[in-house]
């Protein structure tokens, strides 16, 4: 189950950013209602038009839904709380407001303004948005959204424990569960937006915190407390000069500040050892249990103090970074047939830790280790040059010509010292036989040029057909410090076509493909090409279908790779709308995401499906491979009518569903299909009751249903079922 303020914290405390934003709404339109009570143009009177509202000079219109939400559910909490996290309570759910001025000539602060809001009083996602304006003199946007993100899908970092291991303790929830809260503060002001010259000021505030779970990789893995705290803060200015109405030039200064203060600490210290002490043995129990350590727990219960385990581990990596960046625009028309497009940036960033302080007390046995702390810092730049080039060029009333050259380059060195004090011993129950400090100053870099130009030819064969044809040539050059230098080259293909063979019908084609001589990462494409082809098609005014085909294939054959991925989707889309009294919508979309790659690993024991590696495996220590076989065959649907059956009567009712049916390369043998073999379902249906002039009484439903095949595996069943009721009313004028 989702605790709201399980993690020690309360969400509802994170309201002050919405708050604000509609206190100022608020404030605004009383400031308005009181200048017209001064104003003698302004009458002062409230009249209703039929429309909406004229209060005080400003035409109004307002909408407030407010009711509550009733859940019934059963199956798995952790999974409704991952995928849906919908609750009983009362909320205000939706809110909106308008107000224009009827003469803006005798409007002060502001001449249009518009407020909305959702979710808020319990539902995960609450959003606020304020925009108001006055004429040529600003434009003013600002939003607030808060997104709580819980997160317990049980086999997402799981061991999936062999049978052999002793003990046999299965991981019920997922050790890498995260119940986090993100909230975004945006805020944009454009002064004199219809001047020859206008001024932009910006700013947004992204925060993460909350509590999650993780683990590090020491001895039999410890299972960390991760406590979130991260922050960005961007401030943005520019100015925009039109000096005629065809050309703009603009600078922009954008500066971002990061601040990470997630800190890591020991969690399930849910043993002890035989003199009474806390202790954990981690997420990891599969690991075979050698000497000295012949079996993890003594015959009292207690912890065998020779085995790996964990007394305490704390990490905390304050990290601090700031990114300003500049740029110059420019997009023009001036000259006749032709039509200019350019930008250039510059970041030169900056990221620094101070205070690095990592520490570990228990036994890894592999090592003979029975603690370290590790203290340092670290700082590392980010040189960033980007930009592009774009003309467009009307040959002929017939033909045009377009070419467009982007280039990026960086270059992020770094440098780092760390001092480790690494302490020898064998068992938790004596101290350390022995230490030894090492300081380990390093100096790493990486550099990457890219410039790519991409030069296409259009041609209006017929007023029903254009084709255009077009070649693009990127090359990357990557280089580290340790004296690796990859070049790639990339040569294109492009193909497009537009046919209106008959009115009411569109057709489209597009077509890419692309040879490079080397790549990065073993999944980065040495071959690829994609197909997209739509079409829409309108025979009645009443009915218009759609349909769309996207084909990407891609692949790195080499033979010490042998990497392939394909992603097909198939699409269809139809609409319905007779009259007002009732209609229908319907899409459904078939898509397969496959990939096949060479992997190399060690194992023990092997498990059934494992082959014989390659030699460049094999003299790694890696001796067996696989053919990391990943197929996703997925259908989605979805069907929805809306009944108008008379003036004061408006319903809805549908059904959304989505189907795998996937498999993938079995490695760990209790490894489960999960949600690679699933269904998700949604009926649902509304109903809306006109009960008096600008009263309207609301009736939704939802139904949530999540299945997985079987096996399900060691943890706990990931199926529920659920049905959500919201009951609302709603004041609109």
């Amino acid at each position: 189950m989702t605790n709201k303020d399980s993690f020690g914290f309360r969400a509802m405390r994170h309201h002050r950013g919405a708050r604000r934003l509609g206190a100022c709404a608020c404030a605004l339109a009383v400031f308005a209602a009181a200048h017209a009570q001064n104003n003698p143009q302004w009458t002062g009177i409230s009249t209703d038009t039929g429309s909406g509202k004229t209060v005080g000079g400003y035409e109004v219109h307002q909408s407030i839904d407010v009711g509550g939400h009733i859940d019934e559910k059963s199956g798995s909490p952790q999974m409704w709380a991952t995928l849906v996290n919908i609750y009983s309570g009362a909320r205000m759910l939706d809110q909106s407001l308008t107000m224009r001025a009827v003469n803006p000539s005798t409007a002060i602060v502001f001449d249009r303004l518009s407020s909305y809001s959702y979710g808020y009083g319990g539902d995960p996602i609450n959003v606020t948005y304020l925009n108001m304006s006055k004429g040529r003199l600003y434009d003013f946007r600002a939003s607030y959204r808060r997104y709580r993100q819980y997160f317990d899908y049980n086999l997402l970092a799981n061991p999936l424990i062999p049978p052999e291991s002793n003990p046999y303790v299965p991981w019920l929830d997922t050790p890498h569960l995260y119940n986090t809260l993100r909230q975004m503060t945006d805020m944009q002001l454009t002064l004199f937006p219809l001047s020859h010259v206008s001024f932009r000021v910006g700013y947004n505030h992204n925060i993460n915190q909350g509590p999650s779970y993780s683990s590090t990789h020491l001895g039999n893995d410890p299972w960390l407390y991760q406590n979130w705290r991260n922050s960005t803060d961007n401030w943005t200015g520019g100015v925009d000069w039109k000096p005629d109405p065809k050309t703009t030039i603009s600078y922009d200064q954008f500066v971002t500040h990061y601040k990470g203060n997630t800190i890591w600490t020991l969690a399930g210290l849910n043993y002890v050892l035989p003199n009474g002490q806390p202790v954990s043995l981690g997420v990891d129990l599969s690991s075979n249990w050698n000497a000295p350590c012949s079996a993890p727990f003594n015959a009292d219960g207690t912890v065998n103090p020779k085995c790996s385990a964990a007394l305490s581990y704390t990490r905390v990596q304050p990290t601090r970074g700031i990114f300003p960046t500049e740029q110059v625009r420019l997009q023009s028309s001036d000259i006749p047939h032709l039509k200019l497009n350019g930008r250039l940036a510059y970041t030169g960033a900056n990221s620094t830790l101070n205070g690095y302080n990592e520490s570990f007390n228990g036994l890894i046995t592999r090592t003979s280790q029975r603690g370290y702390v590790e203290t340092g810092s670290s700082k590392t730049q980010r040189i960033n040059v980007n930009g592009d080039f774009a003309l467009e060029w009307e040959i002929s009333p017939k033909l045009r010509a377009s070419d467009v050259y982007d280039f990026w380059a960086f270059r992020m060195p770094g440098i780092n010292t760390f001092t480790t004090t690494s302490y020898t011993g064998t068992s938790m129950l004596l101290p350390p036989t022995g230490s030894t400090t090492t300081t380990a100053p390093d100096q790493q870099w990486i550099n990457q040029k890219t410039s790519t130009n991409t030069t296409l030819l259009a041609w209006d064969v017929t007023p029903k057909a254009t084709l255009s044809v077009g070649y693009r040539y990127r090359a990357r050059r990557i280089t580290d410090a340790g004296g690796d230098s990859i070049p790639i080259h990339e040569n294109w293909g492009l193909f497009g076509a537009v046919l209106r063979p008959m009115p009411g019908l569109s057709i489209n084609f597009d077509f890419a493909g692309m040879a490079a001589d080397n790549s990065f990462t073993r999944i980065d494409p040495r071959q690829l090409y994609q197909y997209i082809a739509r079409a829409a098609y309108r025979p009645r005014p009443w009915l218009s279908v759609s349909g769309a085909v996207n084909i990407f294939e891609s692949r790195n054959n080499i033979d010490t790779v042998n990497h392939k991925e394909h992603n097909r989707d198939y699409s269809f889309g139809a609409s319905i709308i007779p009259n007002e009294k009732w209609s229908v919508d319907m899409s459904y979309s078939y898509n397969d995401v496959y990939s096949t790659t060479l992997l190399c690993y060690p194992s023990t024991p092997p498990p059934p499906s494992a082959g014989t590696a390659p030699g460049i495996c094999s003299d790694a220590g890696t001796p067996y491979s696989s053919n990391g076989y990943y197929d996703a065959p997925t259908n989605f649907g979805s069907i929805g009518f809306t009944l108008n059956p008379i003036k004061r009567v408006h319903a809805r009712a549908g059904y959304r569903m989505s189907a795998v049916d996937g498999t993938a390369q079995i490695i760990n043998v209790r490894q489960v299909p999960g949600s690679l073999q699933s269904e998700w379902q949604q009926p649902y249906g509304g109903l809306g009751l006109e009960i008096a002039p600008k009263w309207t009484w609301k009736f939704d439903w939802n139904y949530y249903g999540y299945g997985e095949g079987t096996p399900i595996g060691p943890t706990l069943p990931r199926s529920f079922r659920g049905n959500v009721y919201t009951l609302a009313v709603n004041y609109a004028f």
